[in-house]
């Protein structure tokens, strides 16, 4: 038995654009107007964020010198190992998690939070630091780039083809 929402029952948080259920619905209140692309958009936004996974693996694989490589900056300088062993757990699990969409607004969040971190304190705050590069393109790119895939999930959630939606029946 489905919980009710509203005065409407949970199952059919999600509806169809033309779903007679909702006739007249419009004009009254606001409609969840969408179909299956916009789930598989989410789907596909989704896996950008698995772009990261290779580097949270390089660092797994030779951690004394990815801990020596955050140790040079000026928070990981204040907990070397705590913050090297955060960040490889961020750039593996939360992609993972994205991927599935299980726990997908905390985990895009937490993702989002540990990009801008790190932009921010290994491009940003760096001596010399110049927006633009000299080809022309920005500093820290690929950063802003996976924050920019990242974000919107904060926001919109994973969408019917997630295990979020199986777990909450249906409600994003």
């Amino acid at each position: 038995m489905s919980e009710s929402v509203d005065g409407q029952d949970a199952s059919d948080f999600h509806r169809e654009v033309d779903d007679p259920w909702d006739e007249g619905f419009a004009v009254t209140g606001p409609v969840e107007a969408h179909g299956r692309s916009l789930d598989f958009g989410l789907l596909l936004l989704r896996l950008g964020p698995l772009l990261l996974i290779p580097y949270g693996v390089h660092a797994a694989a030779d951690m004394p010198a990815f801990v020596a490589q955050v140790d040079q900056t000026y928070l990981g300088s204040q907990a070397p190992d705590f913050i090297g062993w955060l960040i490889m757990l961020a750039a593996v699990a939360l992609p993972v998690l994205l991927l599935v969409g299980l726990f997908t607004r905390p985990a895009a969040f937490l993702l989002t939070a540990v990009l801008a971190v790190v932009w921010t304190l290994g491009v940003f705050l760096r001596a010399g630091y110049r927006p633009v590069t000299a080809d022309g393109g920005l500093t820290g790119e690929s950063a802003l780039l996976l924050i920019a895939l990242v974000l919107p999930l904060t926001f919109t959630g994973a969408g019917r083809l997630s295990v979020d939606s199986l777990r909450t029946g249906g409600r994003p």
